[in-house]
């Protein structure tokens, strides 16, 4: 019985490293194969804002009438809002919505309802911004009233 223990071992060794090879050369012909739990973002160019009277470029969406809000390049005076005041939005969706170029709450507070429809597709929050008012929430915060913000939303919980 103890020969043919050996007897698998010493054959399983062999077919063990010759499929490391083949691994191994494989992976150099092919790359390397993504990771699946990995989640890669694309940082999208923000549209640079060039006057204040000009339109937001209507983009072609899912809907057909979503337009992309207007960005700008970078926060102004060199700091941006603290977007994660806002229900549903934590650390990497601030990235992302600094990706698009959306640093400040008044930017968010005047999206129109084609506007929210495009960043809720290209996110894909399915309809959150919403349910959770990310319009009306920016529009106190950029007015400055943080007690009227937490009465109405408490500790980011948008009450219905």
């Amino acid at each position: 019985m103890l020969h043919y223990v050996l007897e698998i071992i010493l054959w399983m060794l062999p077919v063990f490293f010759i499929g490391c090879v083949i691994g191994w050369l494989a992976r150099r012909m092919f790359g390397a194969a993504p990771k699946l739990d990995a989640v890669t973002e694309k940082p999208v160019a923000p549209t640079v804002e060039a006057a204040p009277d000009m339109e937001p470029q209507p983009v072609a969406a899912t809907s057909g009438k979503a337009e992309r809000p207007k960005g700008i390049a970078a926060p102004r005076n060199g700091k941006a809002d603290n977007l994660q005041k806002i229900t549903g939005i934590g650390p990497k969706n601030e990235k992302v919505l600094h990706n698009l170029g959306f640093f400040h709450f008044d930017q968010i507070a005047i999206w129109t309802d084609d506007q929210v429809d495009w960043v809720d597709s290209h996110l894909k929050f399915n309809g959150r911004i919403r349910r959770e008012e990310w319009t009306t929430q920016c529009e106190i915060l950029a007015s400055g009233n943080e007690a009227e913000f937490r009465k109405a939303y408490g500790a980011g919980a948008a009450k219905k």
